[in-house]
């Protein structure tokens, strides 16, 4: 649904095809390249190319952006930010009071799906740190799912009353989070800890958003960074769940699901995968767990005698 959004018609990636195309791929390229990986292993100026994940690929979709005219040189103002208290003040519940009861049932399906896509925010979270964790031997991540839903209702209860924005709701930011991880991979020379590098990238960005120089220069290019994310959040989604798949019965019904959603959107895509999971893959746990008992065939591991004298090799199966 990420990626087909941006691609389709009336989207970013179809409005300013030069400047984000280019820097897609080259966020893509530096992100999870295998080719490009190799070239880190190697040498340092990839590995600081790599250590700083999408900003390179932003970077030149900007000076693209703005040499081809698909978007607005910015007006660069000097001072400190001050956020519009006011404005954010008339959206509170406090200012317009709770919502009614007809409005709560009416965003259940809406908090249905959200939900979904959270929880696969985690599975892709999930994901990312498997990837590296085994590279560091001199940091073990404790991943906790209770904690992860803990401290994200505890955010979206505060952000509720305070910030409304459910833009930022989810439990994660992924371009972020395959920055810091794929940063992670090359040694405590490049991170400390996962958990400073994590915590020193919302840091500076807090601080970031007061910087009214900043603020004003990258304005007119914000959807350039929304779209980067995207495409990676897309990327990501479809290369963690093909790792979910065990067998061709789900991959058809993902498959399916997929092109729904895809075409019709997310609410009937999720909606057309469980019915397609209920009718076509959904086992009894007692078919399931006789399936993973079963013994491994004797002719798998068979051995292939030689007439020469030799000893035997195993089979090529």
């Amino acid at each position: 649904a990420a990626i087909s959004g941006e691609i389709s018609v009336g989207g970013r990636l179809y409005n300013t095809p030069i400047s984000l195309g280019i820097g897609g791929l080259i966020t893509l390229y530096v992100l999870f390249s295998l080719s490009f990986r190799d070239l880190a292993e190697k040498y340092r100026w990839a590995r600081n190319i790599v250590a700083y994940g999408m900003v390179p690929g932003m970077l030149v979709t900007m000076a693209i952006g703005w040499g081809v005219g698909e978007y607005p040189l910015p007006t660069v103002e000097w001072g400190i930010a001050i956020p519009d208290f006011a404005g954010i003040w008339a959206y509170l519940p406090f200012s317009i009071g709770a919502p009614g009861l007809e409005l709560m049932v009416a965003a259940i399906p809406t908090a249905i799906i959200a939900y979904i896509i959270a929880f696969g925010d985690i599975i892709v979270g999930q994901t990312l740190i498997k990837r590296v964790d085994h590279l560091r031997p001199d940091e073990k991540i404790e991943v906790d799912v209770d904690r992860v839903h803990l401290i994200t209702g505890l955010r979206n209860l505060m952000h509720s009353l305070l910030a409304p924005y459910p833009g930022l709701a989810g439990p994660l930011f992924t371009g972020a989070m395959a920055t810091v991880t794929e940063r992670y991979r090359y040694g405590r020379k490049a991170m400390e800890s996962i958990y400073s590098g994590t915590s020193v990238f919302w840091i500076v960005g807090f601080f970031a958003l007061f910087m009214l120089p900043l603020v004003t220069a990258f304005r007119p290019v914000l959807p350039i960074a929304l779209s980067i994310t995207l495409l990676i959040t897309g990327y990501l989604c479809i290369a963690v769940a093909v790792e979910q798949i065990k067998n061709a019965t789900a991959m058809g019904v993902a498959g399916i699901m997929g092109v729904v959603l895809a075409t019709h959107g997310a609410a009937w895509g999720l909606g057309i995968g469980l019915i397609l999971y209920f009718l076509i893959e959904h086992r009894a746990r007692s078919a399931r767990d006789a399936e993973a008992e079963e013994p491994i065939h004797v002719e798998d591991d068979m051995v292939v005698e030689q007439d020469d004298g030799r000893e035997p090799e195993p089979a090529t199966r």
